[in-house]
């Protein structure tokens, strides 16, 4: 169960776009410290890909990498 103070900390962040668009380039290059030169080597993401990550030093982030195949993109905004 979360405190009010780790409440406030936490964000949720939706990283959602076009297949190829680079969203999971991104949040590697920024969260996981990759190289933009090794960006390359990143695979697609299939599905959500769910993760939390500390980022600037008490900030709590809670990341869904969606991914961009067409098939996901008519999904996620179907009712």
């Amino acid at each position: 169960m979360q405190t009010d103070g780790e409440a406030e900390r936490l964000k949720k962040v939706l990283l959602m776009g076009r297949m190829g668009a680079g969203k999971t380039s991104m949040r590697s290059i920024i969260f996981a410290n990759y190289l933009a030169r090794d960006a390359y080597r990143i695979t697609f993401t299939h599905d959500v890909s769910r993760s939390r990550v500390s980022f600037l030093g008490n900030l709590v982030l809670n990341l869904w990498d969606c991914g961009g195949q067409d098939l996901f993109m008519e999904q996620y905004f179907q009712s």
